[in-house]
């Protein structure tokens, strides 16, 4: 199953509002600046679900209310050719497949994550819970305070998210990166 999120800015907003912020607030809770918070929220940009969690925790929301509801399964079993996609948009430059049960009760997303290369300078994100990411194919530069590291495939990182860091794709084509996150995200 292939899963678009429709009106993904106006659902931020809404967020946004409900918790009393104004653009300003939520960019200075989170770290991006009030014209990339006024981007996604009209539509222009798209976040990443690492940037969807960032904003979940400064909106004191849970990540999963940025996303259509789904009925919750305790177990998932996927099998070659049997995809759960998720995109932002249809044309979106990045596409996560959804490896693991998700829903109200999961403590973990698993997905795998396909993105290409942009002009975009990172997005600096900050997240409740924990993160491991192995690199499948491609090169990605994760930046941890300052210091800068590139992974190619087969070679994976694990670290506490809630440190502001940043990733950007390196090499000349896409990249996937096979991710365990907690708190799920998905």
């Amino acid at each position: 199953m292939d899963h678009t999120i429709a009106n993904l800015g106006s659902v931020i907003r809404r967020h946004r509002i409900a918790a009393g912020m104004n653009v300003k607030e939520l960019a200075t809770e989170t770290g991006y600046s009030s014209a990339y918070i006024s981007q996604l929220e009209s539509g222009t940009t798209l976040p990443s679900l690492s940037a969807l969690a960032t904003m979940a925790v400064a909106l004191g929301i849970d990540v999963t209310r940025f996303f259509p509801p789904s009925p919750a399964t305790s177990v998932r079993i996927s099998k070659a050719g049997d995809v759960n996609k998720l995109r932002m948009s249809p044309s979106a430059s990045e596409e996560y497949t959804i490896l693991s049960s998700h829903g109200l009760g999961t403590s973990m997303s698993a997905l795998i994550h396909r993105a290409y290369p942009t002009d975009s300078p990172p997005v600096r994100f900050r997240n409740a819970g924990e993160r491991f990411a192995l690199v499948q194919s491609g090169a990605v530069r994760f930046v941890f305070d300052g210091e800068e590291t590139e992974l190619t495939a087969g070679e994976c990182v694990h670290f506490s998210s809630q440190r502001p860091y940043s990733m950007e794709i390196v090499s000349n084509g896409p990249a996937e990166i096979l991710w365990f996150v907690t708190p799920a995200i998905v």
